[in-house]
Order: C-alpha cells, then structure tokens, then sequence
C-alpha cells in the first residue's frame, strides 16, 4: 500500500528498505538517439527519494553509522542536497535540527535562501568555492579538525566518509541488478564520487563487464554537485578501481539536456543532464568506433543507466543564465509585466445595495454622531451619463479611456494599457489637490464596473481604503 503510520512513519519513510524500490524509465527514442542500434537508456530516478535527491542515500548512510553522534550538532561544507538531505534525516531520525551548512560567499542568493527554508544554519567562507580536498587550509579540512578536537561536534565528512559510496553498495547498486540484470553500462555524475564508486563496485563484483562511466564538469565551469577531474586526484574512495573511463561536459549541455528531460517528464536537475550528455557522448564514440556490440547482452540489446540525481527548481535563475531566449517560448503580451501590477481583492468589490448601506451609514453618522470614515463616490463615467443620474454626493472624475461602448479592461489588452496609463498618470494630480480626503473611504462607478475594479486596485496601493461598485451603472435606474 506505500503507507507509513504510527509513531516511527517519518522514520519508515525515509529509510529504502521500507520503501519500494526507487523507479527506473526508460527514455523514450526522441531522447535517445541510438534507439535504432538497439540501445535501451534508462534513468534511475533517485530523485523519488523523500529529500528529493542523490544524496539522501549517503546522508542516511553516515548518520546511521555514526554511533553516538546523535545529539551533536552537525556541520558539513555543502551548498546543496548533501547538507539538505544530512538536515532532513537528521530531523528525521535523531530529532536533530542542529545542522550547520559551510558555504562559499560566491554562492547564488537563491541557493542560500534553499537552505535557508530547510532550516539549516548557514556560515560563509571566503576562498575557493570547491577547494581540493586535501588542501588543509579548505574548509573541508577544517571542519574535519574541529571535528576529531571537539567530540560535541559531529562532522560527516562526505570526501571521506565511507558510508558515503557505501550506501550505494546497500541500495543503489542492489536495485538496479534486480530492476535491470541486463545492464551494460552505468554513467553517473561526479562531486564526492559516492554514487559512482558504491554502484560501480557493486556492479561490478556481480556483473564484472558492466562499462562505469564518470561525469566532471570543466574546470572553471561549473555545475551544482560534480567536480573538475583535478579535484579528483585526492579523493580517498577507490573510484580508480571502477571507472572505466571519464566524460567532460560543459555547463550550457548540461542545463540544455536537464531542461529537455524535464519537458518530457523526467524533471531533473543540471547534473542530470550532464550524466545523459556525457552517455550520449560515449555511445556516439563507441559507435564510431564500432564497439557498441560489446556492451550488449546475450539478446543483442545495450542497456545503459544514468542516475536523475535532484530536481531543477533551485537553478532557475541559472538555466536562464545560461541558455539564451530561443530555448523559450516568449511570453505573450509581456509588456503588461510593468501594467496593472496591484493587487486584486475580491472584497473591495460591492454589490450595489452594499455600496448603498456604506453611503446610508455616512449620512447616518451626521445625524446619530458616530465618527466614522467620510465616504466619497467618484463617478468615471463622461459628464452627461454621470448627469443623467449617479450616486449621492458622487463627483465625476470622467476619464478619457473610459466610455460606455469601451471593452472590460480584461477582455481587451490596449484598453487596459490606455486605462492604466491614463489613471497612473492623473491620480497622482487629483490626489494631491485633495480631491480624495485624507482618511475617507472612496466608491467609484463606472460603466461595466470592471474600470472602477483597476482604479480601486490602485487607490489601494495608495493606501486609500477604495471600493468599487460590481455591474457599475445599470443599478442606478432604478433609484430615480
């Protein structure tokens, strides 16, 4: 039933063996070009995990198998789903919301206020936004030291900590063997080299010609999550001994091809699509070269898997940095961007017979002497309608834009572009010559009362308490 009650639920669902196995899709050929050669690529959607990404996974993993740090307050140097997922599980499992996210001071604004909602305590670092992992002067060493000085503080240490890639070993790895025992080749991002390492080695101790492919990012180029290949060099885990050859792929592919994924369905983030990029990239030379026999099963077919390692949403800002405007529709009428920008209410919109209680409860109050506000009605509509009959007290303020046989402001762009326009421009004016009193409610009518509804939305904005009449004029008959 994939139902999780009772005391431990929380628990039960964010731990993968109470859980069905994370989803494998297959892409479909307009996202897979060697589809004719018998290539079957696969995404596995790790995304489906409750944090939402990859590294859910080694979060969990080190955190279980850190006995005795359950009530230290954590700290790790990660702007992005390691730091988010170690919060959530530590919440989760421990009742530990005391984590500490170690940031480079040249991280986006929107990256800092994501960690932000998750509740993570932020402290910034000047230097290197991905230092080498040995150097001891990086924030990674630090914390590493304050770590093994202070035993009030826990440190996972992603680079280093084995129950990173081991996670992978106890759950990735398994699940792909049973979901795809044909499977020939796994490419996969690398930042800690936990995804591709664990999987890899467990891949490969059960199917020894799976063909691992890892993923870097150019140097100078980045994109959330993998690392340059020479920030490679130092790290401990024995990727060496399971990568089988390594892909570079620039940041405009790797946003261009996450973006393509997620249009189809798959939504993924930036390093996803470089994933698919770079395998794409290798079955091409593989073609070329006349090897891609080699990783096909007994039945002829190659079947290839990439990891969809966490969701776009927090790199908006930099897909449309990145890809230029022919990657996106245009918005229609988008000049109305900088139109009509006030809000909307719908209680600021009265029934005639309401309108006509609040101009009843001002004369009341001249008479029972109650203080309450001056109610003042202003009449759009041209001087001989507003003649022809109007509310109480009301005072015309005819403006051009605005006539019996003109469209809803709604239903007809350049109508509301005029009306705007033109209400922008002489309110201020009226405002100011006191034809509104300062403190007074105010009604406006027009023809539809669809006009009155715009210049009510920006009165408001003015922070006078305006009200506009719903229907506008056709009330007025049956006063006289």
């Amino acid at each position: 039933m994939n139902v999780y009650s009772g005391p431990k639920a929380l628990q039960q669902y964010f731990d993968p063996d109470e859980q069905p196995m994370l989803p494998l899709v297959e892409l479909p050929p307009k996202l897979n070009p060697f589809f004719g050669d018998g290539v079957h690529i696969f995404a596995k959607m790790l995304t489906a995990l409750p944090a939402q990404n990859v590294k859910a996974l080694p979060a969990l993993n080190m955190l279980q198998n850190a006995s005795g740090s359950e009530g230290k307050p954590v700290v790790e140097a990660s702007s992005g789903s390691t730091v988010i997922s170690l919060s959530l599980v530590s919440r989760v499992m421990n009742q530990n919301d005391d984590v500490t996210a170690y940031v480079s001071n040249k991280t986006e604004t929107s990256r800092l206020q994501t960690l932000s909602f998750f509740g993570l305590k932020l402290s910034l670092y000047g230097g290197p936004s991905q230092p080498e992992i040995s150097d001891e002067r990086g924030i990674i060493n630090k914390l590493r030291r304050w770590a093994e000085e202070d035993d009030n503080v826990f440190a996972p240490c992603q680079y280093e900590n084995e129950n990173n890639y081991r996670s992978h070993m106890r759950w990735t790895g398994p699940q792909l063997l049973k979901q795809l025992p044909d499977i020939g080749i796994f490419c996969a991002g690398m930042g800690s080299a936990g995804c591709i390492t664990g999987t890899g080695l467990y891949l490969k101790e059960h199917k020894p010609h799976v063909k691992v492919i890892g993923v870097c990012n150019q140097p100078g180029d980045p994109v959330p999550g993998p690392r340059p290949a020479p920030l490679f060099e130092t790290i401990s885990f024995p990727w060496k001994t399971v990568v089988d050859a390594v892909e570079e792929v620039d940041s405009l592919q790797s946003y261009r091809m996450s973006m393509q994924l997620s249009r189809e369905g798959l939504i993924c983030g930036p390093s996803s699509g470089m994933a698919l990029q770079a395998l794409l990239n290798f079955l091409q030379k593989a073609k070329d070269d006349g090897h891609l026999a080699e990783y096909a099963s007994p039945g002829g077919q190659v079947s290839a898997v990439f990891p969809c390692c966490d969701l776009p949403y927090q790199y908006m800002d930099n897909y449309f940095k990145k890809l230029d405007s022919s990657h996106f529709h245009p918005i229609n009428n988008s000049h109305l961007l900088n139109i009509d920008t006030h809000p909307y209410n719908h209680t600021w919109e009265l029934e005639p017979t309401a309108a006509i209680d609040l101009l009843h409860c001002r004369v009341k109050s001249t008479v029972d002497g109650k203080h309450l506000s001056k109610v003042e009605v202003i009449d759009l509509r041209a001087p001989n309608d507003f003649r022809s009959g109007t509310l109480p007290g009301a005072k015309n303020v005819p403006f051009d834009s605005v006539r019996a046989d003109t469209p809803s402001p709604f239903d007809d762009v350049g109508v509301l572009e005029s009306q705007w326009g033109e209400m922008k421009s002489r309110l201020g004016r009226y405002l100011e010559s006191g034809l509104i009193s300062d403190g007074s409610q105010v009604i406006s009518i027009c023809y539809s009362g669809e006009s009155a509804r715009m210049l009510t939305s920006i009165l408001r904005a003015q922070g006078v308490e305006a009200y506009s009449v719903k229907g506008g004029d056709a009330f007025l008959a049956g006063l006289s």
